[in-house]
């Protein structure tokens, strides 16, 4: 954990004997010592600066040689060194002492090499390696107040400092001495790693690189958010202005709401739309309604300007809003110079990133899942307490927790633990964005805002160049244009499938950009290339396929053995396929958008024949314009639908089950405003797509899979595409276990039909959630003329009516909406498929759109069907070379 957190860990923690804050416990102690220790060192190291500026010949040890990369001036003036605090003392941090990466409870002192991720000051010299008093020729300087990189003087390359007999190196209490080897250094116990001093090449280890300056400008504008006030400091802040005003000698004529009554106005919101007063204001600041500073000044502005327009100018009541409405300008004026002071500081100082001006961003909290029997995938709520074993890959719930039995080995999927070896955590857990430093102007930016790779950084040793040291170094180059062959989006491997899907969705979003500029022209009366600049899109649209890999789906225990008599395959074969729609945003290339697909070819037995899966998909609502994103997002499912139905597929199928709250399926950290949509919603979205499929000709009947498999009782489980990740392959595997184990029963008659709140859709390992059976009932069995469980598989095997499939019916019947089946018109596909509503058949012919298909005759001859699979056949073997050799 780091050190962070174990501070903030230790504020809160109540218990004496806690393992996370014993070391903070520990250093607290230790930290009166160490610190008479260090005003000891402070003074005998001035009093030998005192000597040597006194000319008096200094006592100690021989000089120590500068590091390269000191600075001749500070060689000239030696100043006296402030020294830190001890790495073990207890104090809280200051606001540059941010990191996110993970450190031991005893800080080590490493230090870091430039463009190294760690948070401002975080690396301090410890009292071991600080230059001994008396030292001639050390070119030491106070800290300053802005995060740098700690002076290459500290570690002189290939040359051990001496060590100061008062603070032994490794005399820290519980820990055993280690030996000292040569050329190795120690401090509290931790080996410290000499600062990396030959050559730093600039590495292509930022986006920033392949960006020309007009990017690069435009890039740092899309950051520069203005002053970004936390709500308690936005509330003190403004409320010192407000209180001003209240107390003006003006100031009671608007302290409350105007009363149109009591003042005899009777046509006051007539004119007055939007009424606002100083009190008003103040109820708003203290109940934290307000967010920004803009809203503050507009709402002040507004209660002055609504006395000035309903009162006659020069009346008495104008002229006081006139005069209060100037003395707020100053005050306010005076306020934004004080906080762009404060706000410039913070980023001068490292308390701020650089570019966007705020001191911390904080990643979504993490989502756990606990691995106990009575819970299975069962998230762990956020502030409870949980366990964790297997290097942190295994959780479990409090509940499930003390369930185990002491002793007892748990064997889980790669390891075994023991309930002793598990550790209780907190679900309580923040993790902050990283941090880099500038090796040009040594300031502190966050590693999103410079789009900073630091896992292509790993030996710390590559020079970083912020965006605006950049743009200088490449105006004085003369180099506007980007320095870097990095690639971008444009820039990665294409498919057949990635260059039809783009190739067709740039053409459709042309073509509706072109109407909507129309549109706009008729109905507002501007312009066309004003109306194109209104619906212009943001930046350009990238789509590749970034996924191409063939997967076996193995058919779960109890399905393979219960069907085994009708030759139910053990596996299905299938490729999945995922997209990526990416945006060009402000010179950034943004992912906005993930489709998964499986696809079973003509290979593949029944029932997964020539079937596509439409698995998942996922998105953020960073698309500009927004509205855009519904049209492109139909278009990318429509084209993929065209291409894969000319490849002879013949059918479509879509689970619309949206996420749990909290749950996400490709996008883990979505925007707070961004709104999960519910089942009928998505549902329709989905819809709304298949019928412009159908109007162009791509789909035909679009159906659910309970009309089509289980209204025919004649059917069985084998008949039901068996999808990965789907809902069926885990149901029809939880009522098959049910009926192996006799449960079955006559369902209580009070409360048949009531909804109980766990009976809700409850997400599992297998796929994304679903109603689980709760028992069949006898009386239905018999009713049905289905024998009871335990003779049900001899009638099975001897032609009778499937219960399995009836209940898993029985099950999906509420919800069969969400199952959504199309019939795809690709060239062998039956009349019967292919029929249509009425008005999307009136709309074909008005458009004059026919289906590009050929419907299988009945007198076709078996060396013509040999053909056609001949040569699809042979179309999806190229097909796969191609995206075998782009990936």
């Amino acid at each position: 954990v780091s050190s962070r957190y174990v501070l903030s860990h230790y504020h809160r923690c109540k218990d004496v004997r806690c393992p996370v804050c014993g070391p903070v416990r520990e250093a607290i102690h230790r930290s009166h010592e160490k610190q008479k220790q260090m005003q000891a060192l402070k003074q005998r190291h001035q009093q030998a600066v005192q000597q040597t500026q006194q000319g008096q010949p200094p006592q100690g040890p021989p000089p120590i040689q500068p590091a390269p990369g000191s600075i001749p001036s500070q060689q000239q003036q030696p100043q006296p060194l402030q020294y830190p605090p001890p790495p073990g003392t207890g104090e809280p941090p200051n606001k540059r002492q941010r990191t996110s990466m993970p450190v031991p409870y005893q800080p080590q002192p490493v230090a870091p090499a430039p463009g190294q991720p760690i948070a401002p000051n975080q690396f301090q010299p410890s009292p071991s390696t600080a230059v001994p008093p008396g030292t001639v020729g050390v070119p030491s300087q106070p800290i300053p107040s802005q995060p740098q990189m700690s002076n290459s003087a500290y570690f002189p390359q290939q040359q051990p400092l001496p060590q100061q007999p008062a603070v032994p190196s490794a005399a820290v209490p519980g820990k055993p001495m280690i030996a000292a080897a040569p050329g190795v250094k120690f401090a509290n116990g931790q080996i410290i790693t000499p600062k990396f001093t030959g050559p730093k090449p600039q590495e292509d280890h930022t986006l920033i690189n392949c960006f020309s300056i007009e990017q690069i400008e435009t890039h740092i504008a899309s950051l520069n958010k203005g002053l970004q006030l936390p709500p308690q400091k936005l509330k003190t802040k403004c409320l010192e202005v407000l209180k001003v005003l209240q107390s003006h000698q003006h100031g009671w004529v608007f302290n409350s709401p105007v009363d149109p009554i009591e003042l005899g106005l009777p046509d006051y919101f007539e004119v007055i739309k939007k009424p606002m007063d100083l009190g008003t204001i103040r109820k708003k600041l203290e109940n934290n309604c307000y967010h920004s500073l803009e809203e503050f000044e507009g709402h002040v502005h507004l209660t002055f300007d609504n006395a000035m327009l309903y009162n006659p100018e020069g009346s008495v009541v104008y002229n006081m809003a006139k005069e209060m409405k100037t003395k707020f300008e100053q005050d306010y004026e005076n306020l934004m110079k004080q906080l762009n002071a404060e706000e410039d500081a913070k980023r001068r100082n490292g308390e701020a990133c650089l570019l966007c001006g705020c001191e911390k961003l904080l990643f979504e909290p993490p989502v756990f899942y606990c691995n106990g029997m009575n819970c299975p995938s069962k998230r762990i709520r956020r502030n409870s307490y949980y366990y964790v074993g297997g290097n942190n890959q295994y959780h479990w719930c409090q509940q499930c927790f003390q369930d185990l039995k002491e002793g007892q080995l748990i064997e889980l999927g790669d390891i075994s633990v023991r309930k002793e070896q598990l550790m209780k955590k907190k679900n309580d857990e923040t993790h902050e964005e990283s941090w880099v430093q500038c090796d040009r102007c040594e300031r502190w930016i966050h590693q999103i805002c410079a789009l900073f790779n630091t896992r292509q950084n790993k030996d710390q040793r590559s020079e970083y160049a912020c965006p605006r040291c950049t743009i200088e170094e490449r105006k004085k180059s003369g180099r506007p244009e980007a320095t870097s062959s990095t690639p971008m989006a444009e820039d990665l491997q294409r498919t057949k499938l990635s260059e039809f899907i783009e190739n067709h969705v740039r053409t459709k979003m042309d073509e509706h950009l072109k109407e909507l500029a129309e549109e706009k022209v008729q109905k507002e009366g501007m312009t066309l290339e004003q109306a194109q600049e209104a619906v212009h899109m943001g930046g350009a649209i990238t789509i590749r396929q970034v996924t191409s890999m063939d997967r076996k789906l193995e058919v779960r225990e109890r399905m393979k053995k219960r069907y085994a008599f009708k030759n139910y395959p053990e596996e299905f074969t299938y490729r999945c396929k995922c997209f990526i729609v990416f945006q060009n945003l402000d010179g950034v290339d943004v992912v906005l958008f993930g489709l998964y697909v499986y696809e079973h070819d003509e290979k593949n037995p029944s029932p997964n024949k020539r079937a596509v899966y439409v698995s998942y998909l996922d998105s953020v609502h960073y698309m500009r314009p927004r509205s855009m994103r519904t049209f492109i997002y139909h278009e990318i499912l429509i084209s993929y639908l065209d291409y894969v139905r000319r490849r002879g597929f013949s059918t479509a199928h879509i689970w619309a089950c949206p996420p749990l709250k909290g749950d996400d399926y490709i996008l883990y950290a979505k925007p707070e405003d961004q709104k999960t949509p519910k089942d009928d919603r998505l549902r329709a979205w989905y819809i709304d797509m298949l019928v412009e499929c159908q109007k162009r000709g791509i789909v035909g009947k679009v159906t659910n899979m309970y009309d089509l498999y289980f209204s025919n009782k004649e059917n069985d489980a084998t008949v039901v595409p068996y999808m990965d990740g789907d809902y069926f392959p885990a149901e029809v595997e939880n009522i098959i276990k049910d009926i192996e184990e006799g449960k079955t029963g006559k369902k209580s008659g009070g409360k048949e039909g009531k909804k109980k709140k766990g009976d809700k859709k409850q997400k599992k390992k297998s796929g994304r959630g679903g109603t689980r059976s709760s028992g069949l009932d006898e009386d239905a069995l018999k009713a049905s003329g289905v024998q009871f469980p335990g003779n049900d598989q001899k009638s099975l095997e001897e032609g009778g009516r499937d219960y399995v499939m009836m209940k898993l019916g029985e099950t999906i019947q509420p919800m069969k909406e969400s199952f959504i089946v199309a019939f795809l018109a690709w060239k062998g596909a039956k009349k019967e498929d292919m029929v249509v509503p009425k008005d999307i058949q009136e709309y074909r012919e008005k458009k004059n759109i026919t289906i590009e298909f050929e419907p299988e005759s009945k007198d076709q001859t078996g060396e013509t069907k040999q053909t056609q699979k001949e040569e699809q056949a042979a179309e999806t073997k190229q097909t796969r070379k191609e995206e075998q050799a782009a990936e």
